[in-house]
């Protein structure tokens, strides 16, 4: 499910990057990973009964990405940098979901609900284990856990956690991980450049 995004800084871009504009960057590549990893699951072969399941499945694709992106940051930044950089990167992306959403199906607040599910879902992932850059098999067990739910365990869809667990969920914390070191890793690259979340 490798997936070309467009994750670096333009070498002529003139105005330094913030810790805020990777994060305002970072949404967008959060966004088009969930996307991709949703119709991925429609490519193999599973069903989506309707159009609020397969958005319930790209929130819950953006919960465990937002998740991800924030152990990658504790790696990186201290307390604060990393709260500013989260804190963004989440509320620019239940603005994605809410636009999305809202051209999909009317309008309505979708933003409300996907950060209290960002709430819910954070404090049970923060109990699993996230090494070497790559979530742990209880984490993996827990997201896969969650999609099932949302696509009910069907004849066609009772697969789905396999799938997941063992081939998406991994791929889209990769591409993930790759759009964070292409971000700031051409962010840091150019001269005119300041990482300061100021």
């Amino acid at each position: 499910m490798k997936r070309q995004i467009r994750s670096k800084w333009r070498r002529d871009r003139t105005k330094p990057v913030s810790l805020e504009d990777n994060a305002v960057a970072l949404a967008y590549i959060v966004w088009q990973i969930a996307l991709s990893a949703t119709k991925n699951l429609h490519a193999q072969d599973f069903v989506y009964d309707s159009d609020e399941q397969r958005m319930s499945v790209i929130a819950e694709y953006l919960v465990l990405l937002v998740h991800s992106a924030d152990r990658f940051a504790h790696a990186d930044m201290d307390d604060a940098a990393r709260e500013h950089f989260i804190t963004t990167l989440a509320q620019e992306v239940a603005r994605h979901l809410q636009r999305n959403q809202a051209e999909i199906m009317g309008p309505g607040d979708y933003r409300r609900p996907f950060i209290t599910l960002l709430n819910e879902r954070v404090s049970e992932y923060s109990q699993a284990s996230f090494a070497d850059e790559r979530p742990g098999f209880e984490l993996l067990r827990c997201f896969g856990e969650k999609i099932l739910t949302v696509m009910e365990s069907t004849q066609v869809n009772r697969w789905v956690k396999d799938q997941v667990m063992t081939v998406d969920a991994p791929d889209a914390v990769e591409n993930l991980k790759m759009g964070v070191d292409d971000l700031f890793g051409s962010a840091r690259t150019k001269s005119n450049v300041t990482l300061d979340p100021e």
